[in-house]
């Protein structure tokens, strides 16, 4: 009985699209290139073609366009995102595939929407992103707004000198995002890694200002933000000093920690002779230090592996110490030297000892060895003494040897 109504409810759908498909058979007769790339995108099968063309799906002739059919042909793009708006900002729905119904209205008041309004058709809408006939999830490697894909997306614009020239805006944005830190972290597939949405916003896409920009890096690195606030730093982003990230770490092509860090960002603002560049210099050497002990206690636990594979029990105790060196880095934005120094001297003690401790293992082991040697080279010289006694005894001649001595008169 299950089976039955099973198949009978597969076949019901089936007709179901199969009817709306043949709805659209006059669309596809014309357009067969449309329909191969419309029948792998998300609104094959939900939606036909007069959904947003209009016209008569049935007919194969120009009249199939007549105007008193509701053919609209190619959307306008100003009329673009009220269009998709019709479906995407409907609750009824959108509610069976657990989508938002507020992207058009993040849309207008985005900096494209805003754009948009003031008449300008350039403006950035829903298919320059998205597609037009193959629109795809943004969960399918493919999609324009796949997490991989969104600078490439956005730079199909934003790396078009001639169309941001028109706006007064830099066109290398995705050229140094790529480079940064964060863009190589995107393109090693790090899941936290942030795209052009993560700091700018998708539907509602604007450009972050003030304390706009620190809050939007607060998102991602709270805590380096809470340690920001308690330095002198915060009192000169309050008064437009500085930025509070941007500053130091650049805006698109954001800058990694590390020594040469230290050297130019310190030096925009204080000169080499004045009490903060040398504080931040001994941040620098403090951070290096614990980093490269820690290293250097790593190196030595993979080389004590390879010939005494239980060297790997030190790896917990050198996590402490790399523990202690990650809630260093977050805290060197308070410039709090002296808890600065703390962590770093915790992460370098504990590598050091990590390091003696497998010295002193590799030593144990290696007398361990030595003593195992001499015991079967001792061993061997016994057993080698004995068998060379028991033959000379078989080849001595009879009436010989210490018991013929004594039994002679």
């Amino acid at each position: 009985m299950a089976c039955a109504l099973f198949f009978v409810l597969a076949l019901l759908a089936c007709t179901g699209i199969g009817r709306a498909r043949a709805a659209e058979q006059g669309c596809v007769t014309c357009h067969p290139d449309v329909n191969t790339q419309y029948a792998a995108s998300v609104h094959a099968g939900e939606l036909g073609c007069t959904e947003c063309h209009g016209g008569d799906p049935q007919r194969t002739d120009l009249k199939a366009h007549a105007a008193d059919q509701g053919y609209v042909g190619k959307p306008e793009r100003p009329g673009i995102p009220a269009l998709c708006a019709r479906c995407h900002a409907d609750a009824r729905r959108m509610k069976p595939f657990h989508l938002p119904t507020d992207q058009h209205a993040q849309y207008l008041t985005s900096e494209h929407g805003l754009l948009l309004a003031r008449g300008d058709s350039r403006a950035a809408v829903c298919t320059d992103c998205h597609g037009v006939h193959l629109i795809l999830a943004a969960r399918q490697p493919v999609s324009p707004v796949a997490r991989q894909n969104i600078p490439a997306t956005c730079g199909k614009c934003h790396s078009d000198r001639g169309l941001m020239a028109a706006f007064g805006i830099p066109a290398n944005q995705e050229e140094l995002f790529e480079r940064s830190i964060h863009g190589v972290a995107l393109r090693a597939q790090h899941p936290a890694a942030p795209t052009c949405t993560s700091c700018h916003g998708a539907h509602g896409a604007s450009l972050p200002a003030g304390g706009a920009a620190a809050a939007a890096c607060g998102q991602c690195h709270a805590r380096t933000r809470a340690y920001f606030n308690e330095s002198p730093h915060r009192r000169a982003a309050m008064a437009g000093e500085m930025g509070e990230c941007t500053s130091c770490h650049e805006v698109h092509d954001t800058v990694p920690p590390g020594r040469d860090l230290f050297d130019f960002a310190c030096r925009g603002c204080h000169p080499p002779e004045s009490e903060a560049f040398a504080a931040g210099q001994k941040l620098k050497a403090l951070l290096l230090q614990a980093e490269e002990s820690l290293a250097a206690a790593e190196a030595e636990i993979e080389r004590a592996e390879k010939a005494f594979p239980t060297a790997a029990r030190y790896r917990a105790a050198l996590r402490s110490g790399r523990a202690a060196f990650m809630e260093a880095l977050p805290l060197q934005h308070s410039l709090h030297l002296d808890r600065v120094e703390d962590l770093a001297r915790t992460a370098r003690s504990t590598a050091e000892d990590v390091r003696a401790a497998v010295h002193g293992m590799q030593a144990e082991r290696q007398v361990r060895y030595v003593a195992l040697a001499a015991i079967w080279l001792f061993a061997l010289f016994t057993v080698s003494v004995a068998i060379l006694y028991l033959r000379d005894r078989r080849r001595a001649p009879a009436g010989t040897g210490p018991s013929a001595d004594r039994s002679a008169p």
